[in-house]
C-alpha cells in the first residue's frame, strides 16, 4: 500500500537553518490542575504521578428489550472499586437517557413527542439493601446515592439498579437510533457511574446532547435478551455463540475470525431463501464480555446483512481483530465499509498513529449518525459518497477517548482534534489521493466563535464547540506534524501513548510528554495554537528577483500562530518550484522570513497555499511581477 504523505515529498526542498535560542513561554496552568501535580498524582515530565489512582467499576447487566413497546428494561449488578486517597460519603451515577426526561438540560431541541419521564428507577441497592428515596436525589442526568456508610479509600461496594425507559423514535436522536422496527442502534442506555478523579472529584456536567463521554475504564459482562430471530451486536467478545448460531453460520463465524477475505456471514441469498440463523428459540439472549473499556454499547436487527473479516493489528505479535459491518441491504455504499475498516485498522495499527488496535473486535452498524464507541460505531450511510472517511473518523475514535480515556466534557479537542487528523491522514492514505475532509478552520479563525482550545468544552456551544473541538485542533495537528517530521511525531504519539493508555490524560500531560519526548520545549507552539486568542495569516508580501541572480521571496506571518509556508514558485521561463518551511521559522516570534530561489531565473509568479495549512486570508497568498 502505497501511504499517501505528500508533505514529506515537499519537505525533501527544505534549506537547512539555524535558529537562535529563544525565551520559552510558561503554560497557564489552572489551580485545580497544579493541585494534582503538587499531590504528584500528576508528573511534570508529562507521567503519571507517584501518586496516580484512577477509580474502576466492574457491570453484570441484564436488559430485555421490548421492541413492539421500544421498551429496554435492565438490572445491573454494579461493583464500584474507590482507589482514590479519599472517603466517598456519595456514589454519583449517570442516567444518560434522562436527556429524554422533561425539563432536562438539553443542548437544542428534541422530539417533543418523546419526551417523558426519561429513565426510570424501579429499585436501587447498595450492599443488598434498598435506598430510601430520601437518600436519593435526581438532577438534570444523575442520580447521587447518598451512602450510610462511606466508602473509605481502598475499599468496594456492591450496587445494584433496576430500570427501565423508553427508547426515541425520532430520527433525530442523537447517537442513538431505533432505525426501524427492528433495527436499533442502542446508546447510553444503562446506568453508569460517574468519574471521580483528581482534578474534579465527582463528575457534574449533564449529557445534554453535546458533548460527548468521561467514563472510568471498567469490565462488562451483559446478556442481551432480545425475540429469537434478532442478531445483536456489541461492545467485546460474543460469548455464546455455539450456543445460539446454527451449524452454517457458526462455521462462517469461526471462519472470518482467521479469514483474510471477506465472509458474507448473513448475506442477500440467506435472506432471500428465508434461513433460519439461529437454533428454534421465540427470546434468545446473547452475552458479551469486555474488559478495561469505558462503555458498552450494541446494535441489533433482524434483516441487516453482516459481512466480517479479521485484520492483523499488531505484526509483532500476529494478533488480529474481527471487524465486521451490520447494514440494511439498501444502503449502498455499506457494502465496502468491512473492507474499508479492516485496512483502516491495520493501518492505523502500523502507521498513523502507529499504536497497535487495542480491542478484540470493532464493529461499523448501519445507524443514523456518526458516532463512535468501544469496538462500536454507529454509522449513517453516506451513498451516494463513499463511507471511506466516516469511518476511518469513528473507528479512530478506538486510541481517543478509549484507550486514552479522555474527558471529552472538558477538552475534547484531546479527542476530536486527532480523530479529524486521523482521518485525512488514514484516508488519503488508502485512496492514494487526497479525500479526507479538511475543517475549514481558515473560515472561523480570529472571529468571535474561536475559542481557544484550552476553553473547558463544557462551557462551549456550537459553533464554538466545533471550532474549538474539531477544526482549530485538527489544523494544529497538521502544522506539529508537519514540523517534527513522521518519525519524530510518531515517536512522541507512541510515549505519549504507552504512558497514558488505560488512564485518564489531561492537557498538560499531553503537552509535557510531547516536550519530553520531541527534545525540546514546544511550548512556543502549544501556547497559540491551544491558550491564545488569535489567527493563521500569511501573506507573500514581495519579491527580490535581483536580476535573476539571488532571487528571495518574503513571507511574512501577519496573524498569530506558527504554521507552515508551503507554496509554488513559477519562473518566467515556465518551469516550477514547490518550497516548504515548517512552523518552525517562526519559534523565535520573527515575524518576516526571506525564502531564496533558483538562481539565473527571474521569478513570474508566487503563490502560498496547501490543504494541509490553514490561512484565512487567500488574498494576500499571490504576489504577480509588474
Amino acid at each position: 500500500m502505497r501511504l499517501f504523505y505528500p508533505v514529506f515529498i515537499l519537505l525533501l526542498w527544505l534549506c537547512a537553518h539555524t535558529l537562535p535560542a529563544q525565551n520559552t513561554p510558561e503554560l497557564y496552568m489552572p489551580r485545580n490542575i497544579k493541585r494534582a501535580f503538587d499531590a504528584e498524582t500528576r508528573a511534570a515530565d508529562g507521567k503519571p504521578g507517584v501518586n496516580y489512582w484512577q477509580n474502576r467499576s466492574v457491570y453484570n447487566i441484564q436488559v430485555d428489550l421490548n421492541l413492539k413497546k421500544r421498551l429496554v428494561s435492565g438490572d445491573a449488578q454494579i461493583k464500584y472499586f474507590n482507589n482514590s486517597p479519599d472517603t466517598l460519603k456519595i456514589i454519583r451515577l449517570k442516567l444518560a437517557h434522562d436527556l429524554w426526561r422533561k425539563n432536562s438540560e438539553r443542548a437544542y431541541d428534541l422530539a417533543e413527542e418523546d419526551m417523558g419521564e426519561g429513565v426510570r428507577i424501579n429499585q436501587v441497592k447498595v450492599q443488598d439493601k434498598v435506598v430510601i428515596p430520601t437518600q436519593l436525589t435526581r438532577a438534570n442526568t444523575f442520580l447521587t446515592i447518598k451512602l450510610e456508610e462511606p466508602l473509605p479509600s481502598g475499599k468496594s461496594i456492591d450496587l445494584s439498579v433496576n430500570w427501565a425507559y423508553t427508547a426515541p423514535a425520532s430520527k433525530d436522536a442523537p447517537r442513538e437510533c431505533v432505525c426501524d422496527s427492528t433495527s436499533w442502534f442502542v446508546a447510553y442506555w444503562y446506568p453508569q457511574v460517574a468519574v471521580y478523579d483528581d482534578l474534579h472529584g465527582w463528575a457534574d456536567f449533564p449529557y445534554t446532547g453535546m458533548q460527548e463521554m468521561y467514563n472510568d475504564f471498567a469490565d462488562y459482562e451483559v446478556r442481551i435478551k432480545v425475540p429469537g430471530n434478532v442478531m445483536v451486536w456489541a461492545t467485546g467478545t460474543w460469548e455464546n455463540a455455539s450456543e445460539l448460531l446454527m451449524p452454517e453460520y457458526l462455521k462462517r463465524y469461526e471462519e472470518a475470525l482467521e479469514s483474510k477475505s471477506i465472509v458474507k456471514v448473513f448475506g442477500p441469498d440467506d435472506y432471500n431463501n428465508k434461513k433460519s440463523f439461529f437454533r428454534p428459540n421465540s427470546i434468545q439472549t446473547f452475552v458479551y464480555k469486555a474488559s478495561g473499556v469505558p462503555d458498552f454499547a450494541f446494535g441489533l436487527s433482524d434483516h441487516y446483512l453482516w459481512d466480517a473479516t479479521s485484520a492483523v493489528v499488531d505484526p509483532a505479535t500476529g494478533r488480529k481483530a474481527l471487524v465486521s459491518a451490520a447494514y440494511n441491504p439498501k444502503s449502498k455504499d455499506y457494502y465496502e465499509v468491512c473492507d474499508i475498516a479492516a485496512k483502516g485498522l491495520s493501518l492505523m495499527s502500523t502507521f498513523m498513529p502507529g499504536y497497535p488496535y487495542p480491542y478484540p473486535r470493532m464493529t461499523v452498524f448501519n445507524g443514523d449518525d456518526g458516532m463512535e464507541f468501544p469496538m462500536m460505531c454507529n454509522d449513517g450511510s453516506t451513498a451516494p459518497n463513499s463511507p471511506l472517511t466516516l469511518t476511518i473518523h469513528e473507528s479512530s475514535h478506538t486510541y481517543f477517548p478509549f484507550m486514552m480515556g479522555i474527558n471529552e466534557q472538558y477538552y475534547a479537542w484531546m479527542d476530536e482534534g486527532w480523530a479529524a487528523f486521523f482521518d485525512v491522514v488514514v484516508s488519503d492514505s488508502l485512496a492514494g489521493k487526497p479525500v479526507g475532509r479538511m475543517r475549514n478552520y481558515w473560515d472561523f479563525a480570529g472571529t468571535e466563535n474561536d475559542m481557544p482550545p484550552m476553553t473547558p468544552s463544557r462551557h462551549l456551544s456550537n459553533p464554538a464547540y466545533r471550532v474549538a473541538s474539531y477544526n482549530r485542533p485538527q489544523a494544529a495537528y497538521f502544522a506539529l506534524y508537519q514540523m517534527l517530521g513522521y518519525e519524530r511525531f510518531h515517536r512522541c504519539m507512541v510515549t505519549y501513548m504507552d504512558r497514558w493508555k488505560g488512564k485518564h490524560p489531561q492537557p498538560f500531560d499531553f503537552f509535557n510528554t510531547w516536550n519530553e519526548a520531541a527534545g525540546e520545549n514546544l511550548n512556543w507552539f502549544w501556547k497559540p495554537w491551544f491558550f491564545d486568542w488569535g489567527y493563521p495569516d500569511l501573506a507573500v508580501t514581495g519579491v527580490q528577483n535581483n536580476g535573476g541572480r539571488k532571487p528571495l521571496i518574503e513571507i511574512e506571518n501577519k496573524g498569530t500562530m506558527p504554521m507552515s509556508v508551503m507554496g509554488e514558485i513559477e519562473y518566467a521561463d515556465g518551469s516550477k518550484e514547490n518550497f516548504v518551511r515548517t512552523a518552525e521559522v517562526w519559534k523565535t516570534s520573527a515575524k518576516k522570513i526571506s525564502i531564496p530561489a533558483k538562481g539565473g531565473k527571474m521569478i513570474k509568479r508566487v503563490t502560498l497555499g496547501n490543504r494541509q495549512v490553514s490561512d484565512t486570508d487567500a488574498d494576500n497568498n499571490v504576489w504577480k511581477a509588474p
